[in-house]
């Protein structure tokens, strides 16, 4: 009883030099046909570009409130007054103590909606690595911070 080879899911191809008798052997090369499979996302302009601009702003002030840099009231033009007030209940928390200058270290942006961004960020305050999120939403013509999550005190 002879077994039959087990083919895997490699497969080889053997190279074999083309007769050409002296002369070059020129033919176009052929063009790699692409299938619906991964490509390459270049980062794109217009809204995204907007949205993430607003997202890195609202960050940062956010980040200076709760570190005690900056007054609260300033971030009324990137977020709705409810998020206004709770970072502010934060921020002036932090104002007795040493003012040591926040830091974001990265940060992320995605659209699940039209009109909703996410953003989420890793920032230093007072010293600590915190996490950040919040949610963004277009409303009467421009992005506002409608939601807010920290780990920051």
């Amino acid at each position: 009883m002879g077994r039959r080879p087990v083919k895997s899911g490699i497969r080889i191809i053997r190279y074999r030099p083309p007769a050409t008798r002296g002369a070059l052997a020129l033919r176009p090369a052929a063009v790699p046909v692409r299938g619906p499979g991964l490509r390459v996302v270049r980062p794109a302009d217009g809204v995204d570009a907007e949205v993430r601009a607003v997202a890195d702003t609202a960050v940062r002030l956010i980040v200076e409130v709760l570190a005690g840099t900056r007054p609260a009231h300033q971030l009324s033009l990137v977020a709705v007054p409810a998020v206004c007030r709770a970072v502010g209940a934060r921020g002036d928390a932090a104002r007795g103590r040493r003012v040591v200058p926040p830091k974001v270290l990265s940060g992320r942006v995605q659209r699940p909606a039209p009109a909703v961004a996410e953003a989420v960020a890793v920032v230093v305050v007072a010293g600590r690595v915190h996490a950040l999120a919040l949610r963004l939403e277009h409303m009467r013509g421009r992005w506002r911070c409608t939601a807010l999550e920290t780990t920051a005190p």
